[in-house]
């Protein structure tokens, strides 16, 4: 076990010596010295990219790793705290990353505080493979790869009744029904349209309001067999290097359906044309890659699954818009989610499934 440290400037050759020897990747060798750089745009957490020197035999340390930091800003920090943001995926990584042949970063360290607010996690650097924006619709060739390892998460954990039973998973139909959720929707959603309804049109903002007056139906409706979802599978928590990809930023992991994220980086990441285009296409697909894997779902139940889990984007992106403070970049990211998501939910007429 190392040290949590909370800033990267705090951050010695000699922690990460002592991180890299406990995790098996460094023997004899030493760092002996390292850079760093700021990456990424969240608001919840810092992440760093750090270079390493070594003195000695390096074994399989790698050139460099990239570490993730409670958020500097002291609001911030508390609120993902107390969401569990941190804690959940520090262990998911701890417990069950390696459960699945999905793709996720090796892991140098990994520890958090009792009470969940600090952590410190070191990881494989995965570079050059960049993050999506969802200020720009996904290629077909990205979505199809952020498809194929879609449905190696699903079916490792598919019909797994002990996923829900994590602290760390949110299952709402377990929690609450979905009540708590559903009181926060109601909350926020006047000051949400406020901010974003000029660009809702009027019949995506009819789905919205009645979406938010019937979200415990969606959070308790699905009776399948559930599996663990990523919950917040879109393109900018996916590092894409041609064919190879790394999906990373575990902090929203779910029991669910297993057509939860393959519908939500639909929904979400894609352009609304390309979408249309692309989705009957898409989830056949899935439905034949799930089958490859062992999980025979065939494409009719996906593609009823994939109708309903469109609903899936829209807690999210609600109520991520309206705990965030107002910003250019992150406004034109939660007004284009929240287009798309509603758009996906009028489109595949997902409002059957509330009745």
């Amino acid at each position: 076990m190392v040290d949590i440290v909370t800033r990267p400037e705090l951050i010695t050759p000699q922690w990460m010596t002592e991180a890299l020897r406990q995790s098996g990747h460094l023997s004899r060798g030493t760092v002996r010295g390292l850079d760093h750089k700021i990456i990424g745009t969240g608001k919840m957490g810092d992440n760093a990219r750090f270079t390493l020197q070594f003195d000695g035999e390096r074994g399989s340390a790698p050139d460099s790793v990239v570490i993730k930091f409670p958020a500097a800003d002291e609001t911030a920090r508390a609120m993902a705290g107390a969401q569990g943001a941190y804690y959940n995926e520090v262990m998911f990584y701890r417990y069950l990353a390696d459960r699945t042949e999905m793709r996720t970063p090796a892991i140098y360290a990994n520890e958090i505080t009792d009470d969940r607010l600090l952590f410190t996690t070191a990881m494989e650097d995965m570079a050059p493979a960049e993050p999506g924006s969802q200020l720009v619709g996904e290629s077909l060739e990205h979505t199809r790869v952020a498809l194929r390892e879609a449905a190696k998460l699903a079916v490792a954990f598919y019909g797994d009744e002990t996923v829900g039973e994590h602290d760390f998973v949110m299952s709402q139909a377990r929690d609450d029904g979905g009540e708590f959720a559903q009181a926060l929707l109601q909350q926020y959603w006047s000051g949400f349209l406020a901010r974003f309804g000029h660009s809702i049109s009027e019949k995506c903002q009819a789905f919205g309001a009645n979406y938010i007056n019937h979200h415990t139906i969606f959070a308790t409706r699905f009776k399948g067999p559930k599996t663990l979802a990523h919950g917040d599978f879109r393109s900018e928590n996916i590092l894409f290097d041609g064919s190879a990809v790394c999906t990373v930023d575990w902090q929203t992991t779910i029991e669910s359906s297993p057509l939860t994220d393959l519908a939500y980086f639909m929904g979400g990441s894609v352009e609304i044309d390309d979408r249309r285009a692309w989705e009957q296409d898409l989830v056949k697909e899935y439905s034949e890659v799930l089958a490859g894997l062992g999980l025979d779902l065939g494409f009719d139940a996906c593609w009823e699954q994939y109708r309903e889990q469109a609903m899936h984007g829209l807690m999210i992106t609600i109520l991520g818009a309206s705990f965030s403070e107002a910003a250019e970049r992150s406004d034109a990211m939660f007004l284009v989610m929240i287009q798309r998501h509603l758009q996906h939910c009028v489109d595949l007429q997902a409002g059957g499934f509330l009745k």
